[in-house]
């Protein structure tokens, strides 16, 4: 090789490698530090991100979650660092507005299934620490969900720039979040990051929550999010600030209530995670929101029923296995209930398994969640505790009852041990099952 042309040769080698240094340095210079990458983590657990951006049995965070609404199944979109299939090319610009204002990147508008009108009230500094950690921390998956396909007028999605004038957003908060004192924490974490009016706020015509209804309860794809204002017969206002804070933590407060369905999800994956000081600034907030009263002189959900003073109640008949006459409502309890909570519904001695009196489950004026239980179970985990209940559906590997025999036991479950009898009928289930 010519000299010159050696020299050459070695001149582009140094060059380039002085600017493949160079370039590595500007990436290092630009990674988030690890405080800011671990803020990051913690919100996005506040936020419960991953309970609608995984579909079951799905890589977390690469959507393909289907979210029922009137108009049809939205279908959640991938948030993973992935540039093809994710938001891997989302610059913190382009994140903030999905996420505040609920526009994507190419400029369509999101629906309102993603909570950003709650997202709004986030810092700028904490929607930073967000960025950071999904960028930075959370695994590219290169899977691109289907997309969601909605009746008319809902799949026209520049009509959302009309609903997002409408709708009622938060202000975004300003500060550190994390030097606020007790309340304005709590306030930040119930309408921002935990969204809890999302689920437990009725809804108008429009499908915006009504503020003066704020926490009132409100129907959620089968289930009831219930009222949990500060009323002491209609919400949780008998509650001390510990009963919740145990609720949140742990998903049970035995003779009060037990969580199941999107509530046990949001314990599991996200108020579980959170620490003593959040979990008590959120109790604390939620138990002074004005009380919204539903039927004066009712009694609290968790005040009704006693154990039954019959402590057995089978018949002493044998039953054919290949009998499938359909059963009544004591017999259906005798048969797939009462092994775990009792002949007298006062569940385990350990309070593994609830009592069913005492239970604002039961003693709801609604008997959304009582079916919807029978029908689904329960399968919970917080910490180290695993809470689980089969369900009794169609496709239930213990025993599948007909929609007659669920609303028997209902109507047995909430005469024997709550607020009298709903009246649930056959037809009333078939209305709860999932597609």
């Amino acid at each position: 090789m010519p000299e010159t042309v050696r020299k050459t040769f070695v001149s582009l080698l140094v060059a380039g490698s002085i600017l493949a240094g160079t370039s590595h340095y500007c990436a290092a210079a630009d990674e988030p530090d690890a405080a800011l990458i671990q803020r990051g983590e913690y919100l996005a657990t506040a936020g419960d991100c991953v309970a609608c951006h995984t579909r079951p049995g799905g890589k977390p965070f690469a959507g393909g979650l289907k979210i029922a609404t009137p108009m049809g199944d939205i279908v959640s979109t991938n948030i993973t660092p992935d540039p093809d299939h994710g938001i891997g090319a989302y610059t913190e610009e382009d994140f903030e507005k999905s996420v505040r204002h609920g526009v994507r990147k190419d400029g369509s508008y999101l629906y309102p299934a993603m909570p950003y009108v709650s997202y709004s009230g986030l810092t700028d500094g904490d929607v930073k620490a967000l960025y950071a950690w999904f960028m930075h921390a959370v695994k590219p998956v290169a899977e691109t969900p289907t997309e969601t396909s909605l009746s008319f007028p809902a799949n026209v999605r520049t009509a959302m720039a009309g609903w997002n004038m409408l709708a009622n957003h938060n202000p975004p908060e300003t500060g550190d979040s994390a030097t606020f004192e007790k309340m304005r924490r709590g306030r930040y974490l119930a309408n921002a990051l935990e969204h809890c009016g999302t689920c437990h706020t009725p809804r108008n015509f429009i499908l915006s929550e009504k503020q003066d209804q704020y926490l009132a309860g409100g129907p959620l794809d089968g289930w009831y999010a219930p009222n949990i204002t500060s009323s002491k017969t209609s919400g949780i206002g008998d509650w001390s600030e510990d009963d919740l804070v145990q609720y949140l933590q742990t998903g049970a407060v035995p003779g009060r209530s037990q969580a199941a369905g999107p509530m046990g999800e949001a314990v599991e994956h996200s108020t579980s995670h959170l620490t003593d000081a959040d979990l008590h600034a959120l109790a604390a907030y939620i138990l002074q929101v004005a009380p919204q009263e539903e039927e004066p002189g009712q009694k609290p959900r968790d005040s009704f029923g006693q154990a039954t003073a019959q402590p057995d109640i089978r018949s002493g008949d044998l039953t054919r296995i290949d009998d499938v006459t359909e059963l009544k409502g004591g017999a259906v309890y005798d048969a797939n209930c009462a092994a775990c909570h009792g002949y007298d519904g006062a569940g385990a001695s350990n309070r593994y398994v609830p009592s069913l009196f005492s239970n604002s489950v039961v003693g709801a004026s609604r008997p959304d969640n009582l079916i919807m239980t029978v029908l689904y179970g329960v399968n919970r985990t917080a910490g180290k505790t695993h809470a689980f209940m089969p369900g009794f559906d169609g496709h239930s590997d213990v025993q599948r009852l007909s929609d007659a025999e669920v609303a028997d036991v209902v109507n047995y479950v909430m005469a024997q041990y709550g607020n009298g009898n709903p009246h649930v009928t056959a037809d009333q289930v078939k209305t709860f099952h999932k597609k």
